[in-house]
């Protein structure tokens, strides 16, 4: 039997679990305060779900099976599709906007390099139901206070394919090669755009970035007004974060991968990952809902890349709380195991983290342990103490022990 781990994957410690959970009880700390509701659906779907508009970029690196009726089915490669098909499902009910967050594992079949597995984990928000400036520019406050709550710097980089996909359209571009230019631009394949792109405005326009952007971008798209439309809509949400004093960019030869962007898209960096520097990414999708469901409704969102999110922490040595010390129960002989073993439980019931040797060690083995893993305090349970109703309580760190009443043994450790 190969008991390899499959490349690509990873195994998490309890010690790396600890770090995951903190991680995601911050981020879902946000989300309450905005107001969102967790969400979960299936980790495979039909193949065709993420076929449909997801892109071509995507389409190539999907886990593609055939169930046993023979339907073709694929491993969830991210979930916006997943959501915006629930929506028809079990969401169209709600009171709009419908605003609602996941925590899930991604698959891929992509060269695993740093920072980027097959499996990998999202942690996503979508708000469906509303196209105003306003909920572009709250998913944006909301992706920059999840990365406040937990102390990172970094950067938001803002653009609107609504202004590329006008001007494409004006071009005499249709909506399957606008698709397909905009995973060129993504990828930075510039020889391949310039074999569908013959206007040099598009070229000059993608070069326009920087505080001045919007309007640089104005005076070149006059001959444009539905183009400057959808400027408008961007300056408007630039206007929104100015208002919050979020600090961002404007970069309009910007693009993402995945196809079914509409309008406003953004990028979260942290400089100092590398190439995989990008830890979150979203934007306006109007019309994914509807290609599901035949419902008309516009949607935002945007997904933090999990994994990225532990590396920036890491690389910027972000202090993550220490575990609740340990309380280790230790037997002296084996005629008051009973009576460790109840002491224990009495102090679980009341919350505590306690550890109960389970090896039947001798009392100084049990202190070795009590140590290795860094408990806080031993309680030494001795036939001798217990019959004045007392057990040791010993601080491992100052090396001090002395004998407590049981029943004093939470007050104790509460005040300690």
């Amino acid at each position: 039997m190969n008991a390899e781990r499959l490349r690509g994957t990873r195994d998490f410690t309890p010690e790396e679990m600890r770090r995951r959970h903190f991680v995601e009880s911050k981020l879902r700390e946000v989300a309450g305060r905005f107001n969102y509701g967790e969400v979960l659906f299936p980790l495979f779907e039909y193949t065709q779900l993420f076929q449909l508009k997801s892109g071509e970029e995507l389409a190539g690196h999907m886990y593609v099976f055939e169930d046993k009726s023979g339907r073709s089915m694929c491993l969830r490669p991210e979930a916006t599709a997943s959501v915006a098909r629930m929506f028809g499902t079990s969401l169209r009910n709600m009171q709009k906007p419908v605003k609602v967050y996941y925590y899930a594992p991604m698959y891929r079949y992509e060269e695993p390099q740093k920072n980027r597995y097959r499996e990998f984990w999202q942690f996503g928000f979508e708000l469906i139901g509303t196209n105003t400036r306003e909920s572009d520019a709250e998913v944006l406050l909301l992706a920059v206070d999840c990365l406040k709550e937990l102390g990172i710097e970094h950067s938001l980089e803002l653009s609107h394919l609504g202004i590329l996909r006008t001007l494409l359209a004006e071009l005499g571009i249709d909506e399957s090669q606008q698709d397909h230019v905009i995973a060129c631009l993504d990828r930075k394949n510039i020889n391949e755009l310039k074999k569908i792109v013959k206007d040099n405005v598009f070229f000059d326009l993608m070069e326009v970035r920087g505080d001045k952007a919007i309007e640089k971008a104005r005076g070149m798209l006059k001959g444009y007004p539905k183009v400057v439309e959808k400027l408008d809509e961007l300056s408007v949400i630039a206007s929104l974060l100015d208002s919050a004093k979020i600090k961002y960019s404007i970069n309009l030869g910007m693009a993402r991968g995945l196809a079914y962007y509409t309008g406003m898209i953004f990028e979260i960096r942290v400089l100092g990952l590398g190439a995989q520097n990008q830890i979150c990414g979203g934007g306006r999708y109007d019309n994914l809902v509807k290609l599901f469901s035949g419902l008309d409704e516009p949607a935002v969102g945007f997904a933090f890349g999990f994994d990225r999110v532990l590396d920036a922490l890491e690389m910027q040595k972000i202090e993550i709380p220490e575990q609740e010390k340990v309380v280790v129960v230790a037997p002296a002989s084996m005629d008051s195991r009973e009576k460790a073993f109840e002491i224990a439980g009495q102090l679980r019931k009341k919350n505590f983290r306690v550890d109960l040797d389970l090896m039947n060690r001798k009392l100084a083995r049990v202190l070795e342990y009590a140590s290795s893993i860094k408990a806080k305090y031993a309680i030494i349970v001795g036939l001798k103490e217990l019959k004045e109703g007392k057990v040791v309580l010993r601080d491992m760190n100052r090396k001090e022990q002395k004998e407590v009443k049981i029943q004093d043994l939470e007050k104790i450790l509460i005040g300690n």
